[in-house]
């Protein structure tokens, strides 16, 4: 599951297309099981009301998530996995996608949204995790302070787990940065997280 903003967009047009492209080309040598899927971070998204380009990624065989849910079955059990697009470059409200999905002891609803800080509405929509990135991690974090500098929507969860209204989030720290390009105190990561039947 990928969380977004693959490019720069402090690129020209073009260089950002060429650049998501190349990225999608390095992401085809992910496998996994059940797919690789995508959901796209500000930096990803060109003016509106245009989105993304979807054929490097569908190319590359990545199932990219723009306010859609992909039905998963693992082990006789249903997962949704919902990607939801940027929510500081369209309005979107995690209700509009999850209200259509059904709601039952046997189904799981996990959520992948870039944008961390409105996890609370996510799990009053009734998601049943969330999945997010954008932050970086900060990228210079100071022992005993934190993060220095932290985007808008992604200011109250700066990275890891946390519990936001009995819904587990996940916030990864990814392994881009943006300029100046400097980690501190924050190292990149790419994240494992096991899913557990029954709540665990």
């Amino acid at each position: 599951m990928l969380t977004g903003d693959y490019v720069n967009d402090s690129r020209t047009l073009p260089e950002r297309a060429e650049d998501m492209a190349a990225c999608a080309r390095e992401v085809a040598r992910l496998r996994a099981p059940l797919g690789v899927f995508a959901i796209f971070g500000n930096h990803d998204f060109p003016p509106p009301p245009a989105d993304p380009p979807l054929g490097p990624w569908r190319n590359a065989g990545v199932t990219p998530l723009l306010d859609e849910a992909a039905p998963l079955t693992i082990r006789g059990a249903r997962l949704f996995l919902i990607g939801l697009r940027s929510s500081l470059v369209r309005p979107i409200r995690p209700e509009q996608v999850l209200d259509a999905l059904p709601r039952d002891a046997r189904t799981a609803r996990l959520l992948l949204w870039h944008e961390p800080d409105r996890a609370d509405e996510s799990a009053r929509a009734g998601a049943g995790a969330q999945l997010s990135g954008h932050t970086h991690g900060g990228q210079v974090v100071l022992p005993g302070t934190g993060p220095l500098v932290l985007p808008p929507q992604g200011q109250k969860f700066p990275a890891g787990r946390y519990d936001v209204e009995g819904m587990p989030l996940y916030v990864t720290r990814g392994v881009g940065m943006l300029p100046p390009r400097v980690r501190f105190c924050c190292p990149p990561e790419v994240t494992v997280l096991r899913l557990w039947r029954g709540g665990r």
